[in-house]
This record gives C-alpha cells, sequence and structure tokens, in this order.
C-alpha cells in the first residue's frame, strides 16, 4: 500500500508546499516583513526610536545622526562601520567583502547595509555625534586644471564649522548617492568652506557640483575622519596626489603656524605639470617658511622642469622623491591624501625610510 505511485506523488506535493512556505515565509520577513517600531540605543546612554525596516544609517540619519558614507549606501566604501552590541544580525555578502573576519565576529556591521530589525544597542565614535547638516552658498568658482574646480562656500545655517585639519564633508546632490570630499579651506575660516573636486567622467556627484553655477545654494554634512593633523612638535611629512592636495592646505597651515616651529614637508606628485596646481603657493611658501620643504614630481615627465624661478620639479613616481629626499624618519609623522595604488606605495617607502607605521595617516580616493 505505501509503495504506490499514488502515496509518492502525495508526498512530493506535501514536501514541495512545505518548501514553497518556507520560502514565501523568508521572503516576507526579508523584504516585505510588516516591523513594529525599536529603540536604539547609541553609545550606552542615547535612545532613539525608530521605525523596523530600515538600514541603521536612514534610522540615525532621521533622528540628524550621520553616519560617514562616499558610495551612497552601496557598502563599497566601508565608512558607516557601526559596532553592534544587541540586535545582531547575520553579515551581507557585502559586508564579508568589505569587513574582516575578526571584525565581523566582533560585532562590527556597515550602517548602510544592516537593518533594524529588533531594539539594539550600538556604539560609533563620538564625533559622529557631532555631525551637522550644513546649508551654503557658492561664492566663487575657481577653474584649477582642465578637469578639477574649487569651491568656495559662505555657511548658511548654520554660519559657522569646527573641524580639524585634514576631515571631510559628505555631498548628496540626490538622495542616496553621497560622495566625500576634503576640506581645502583653513581652520580659521569658520564661516566658510572650500571643496575642490575632480570632475569624475559620468561621476554622478562631481558631475553635479562641476555644473554648479555661483550663488546656487548646497547642503552638505560634516565634518568627518581619522584623517586629521595629529598636535605634537614632530615633523610634518604630507604626500598628495593630484586633488588630494585640498586636505594639505589645511594641515600645512595650521602645522607651519604651530608656535613651536614644526619642520613641514610636501612632497607632491601628479602626471604633468598640467595636472598640478596651486604649487606656485608652495614655492612662494618655502621662501616664508624656512621649516617648509616642497618636493614635485611629474611621474610622465621625462626632462626636468625648472620653474621660472629656478625651482625643480623632478621627473618620476612620487614615491621616488621621497626615497631620496626625506630625512629624520624617526622623528616624522605622515600624511597621504591621493589614488589607492600611490598611497600603498608610498607608505611602504616611508615605513622603508624609517617612519613607524603607527603615525602614518593616509586618505585614500
Amino acid at each position: 500500500m505505501f509503495s504506490s505511485p499514488t502515496y509518492y506523488y502525495s508526498l512530493l506535493v506535501m514536501n514541495g508546499l512545505t518548501v514553497t512556505i518556507l520560502a514565501l515565509l523568508i521572503f516576507v520577513k526579508r523584504y516585505i516583513a510588516v516591523y513594529s517600531d525599536y529603540t536604539i540605543v547609541i553609545n550606552s546612554d542615547r535612545r532613539i526610536k525608530v521605525h523596523g525596516g530600515q538600514t541603521v544609517t536612514a534610522s540615525l540619519a532621521r533622528e540628524k545622526i550621520f553616519l560617514p558614507s562616499a558610495c551612497g549606501g552601496k557598502g563599497t566604501c566601508g565608512f558607516c562601520q557601526v559596532q553592534v552590541i544587541k540586535g545582531l544580525v547575520d553579515p551581507s555578502s557585502i559586508e564579508e567583502a568589505i569587513l574582516t573576519y575578526k571584525d565581523i565576529s566582533i560585532g562590527k556591521r556597515l550602517g548602510c547595509q544592516t537593518k533594524v530589525r529588533s531594539d539594539m544597542e550600538i556604539e560609533i565614535p563620538e564625533d559622529y555625534l557631532s555631525v551637522r547638516e550644513f546649508r551654503g552658498r557658492v561664492k566663487s568658482i575657481q577653474t584649477k586644471t582642465h578637469d578639477i574646480k574649487r569651491f568656495d562656500i559662505d555657511l548658511l545655517e548654520p554660519k559657522e564649522i569646527e573641524f580639524k585639519s585634514g576631515q571631510y564633508v559628505v555631498i548628496e546632490p540626490i538622495p542616496g548617492e553621497t560622495r566625500a570630499y576634503s576640506i581645502a579651506s583653513l581652520r580659521g575660516q569658520k564661516g566658510e568652506i572650500a571643496l575642490e573636486v575632480k570632475n569624475i567622467p559620468n561621476g554622478i556627484c562631481s558631475t553635479y557640483l562641476h555644473a554648479m553655477k555661483e550663488n546656487e545654494e548646497l547642503t552638505f554634512f560634516g565634518p568627518y575622519g581619522e584623517f586629521y593633523l595629529r598636535s605634537n612638535s614632530h615633523k610634518v611629512v604630507c604626500v598628495a596626489g593630484g586633488v588630494g592636495l585640498a586636505p594639505m592646505k589645511s594641515i600645512i597651515d595650521e602645522a607651519a603656524n604651530d608656535p613651536s616651529g614644526r619642520q613641514v614637508e610636501l612632497y607632491y606628485g601628479a602626471r604633468t605639470i598640467d595636472d598640478m596646481y596651486d604649487y606656485e603657493n608652495f614655492i612662494e611658501l618655502t621662501k616664508s617658511y624656512k621649516n617648509f620643504q616642497f618636493f614635485p614630481a611629474l611621474s610622465e615627465v621625462k626632462e626636468i622642469i625648472r620653474y621660472p624661478s629656478g625651482y625643480v620639479f623632478a621627473t618620476g613616481f612620487i614615491n621616488q622623491e621621497i626615497m631620496a629626499k626625506l630625512t629624520d624618519a624617526e622623528n616624522s609623522e605622515a600624511y597621504l591624501c591621493g589614488p589607492p595604488i600611490m598611497i600603498d606605495t608610498c607608505i611602504k617607502t616611508l615605513i622603508q625610510k624609517g617612519i613607524r607605521e603607527e603615525v602614518i595617516y593616509y586618505d585614500k580616493f
């Protein structure tokens, strides 16, 4: 009786229904479940009520707590990391690709990938709680190179910004698309901010900014970042590639005005002289500040260029200049900003020269 075709057919039907129901339950839970309101405890003392089903990043943003992001919530930049103490969920495939196994095992998650499905307790850097939304008006636009523009922006609301030399802000030209840009203005200029932006072909944010006109308004969030000048008496070694020069302006200005008379060196690399900008300012700074040295290098130029004033632009990659010119490395700390390949190569050179890895700070873009 139990071996009849009808029995086996019924068994297959029942198993098929069971699998289908389970699949539907998983789908409903993941995509269309109706969530309740939940509580997120932040850094053990701040409690906020949020509606479930949204990402941690979106939930916090509704409460004016802005996690950093340079990828528009796609998870690729890894900036929005949070430490989940309670309410931990399994990592997504994106998180597994971006975070280390060790970080995942201790509860690190990406705020843009982790959804609120229960009460949660998280820890985030205290600095994020002071991040604000700013509104400004573009005062002036300068063309620096064929693909780099500088935007000087007067702050409207709030009217002042406090930041550390080297930090960045985040622009959101359209909902869900964000990009990070280093602050190119000086710390003393609290009522305005400057951004220097390279136009990336088909880049949503850079194209948006390069199309802006003077007197138009712009909203941004910040300041963010652990890439900032440390307060001590060490020699400051700055390494910039292309538009990576932007945060160095504030770092160099602050270091050069330190009462301790800090030694400062700038290694600035680009492909050709047409890809460099504001180098005249640093040539002049070598004359007015005796503790400042400037070492520019052009990677796609075969012959040494001599600036009209007699200043020499070396040929080759900027790490070669570091290897040839850097001294007193054991008493130095380094700040690097530019393309990832340049930064990775230069870090190896700096370590080889004797700068300790723990005092090498960088911002890749």
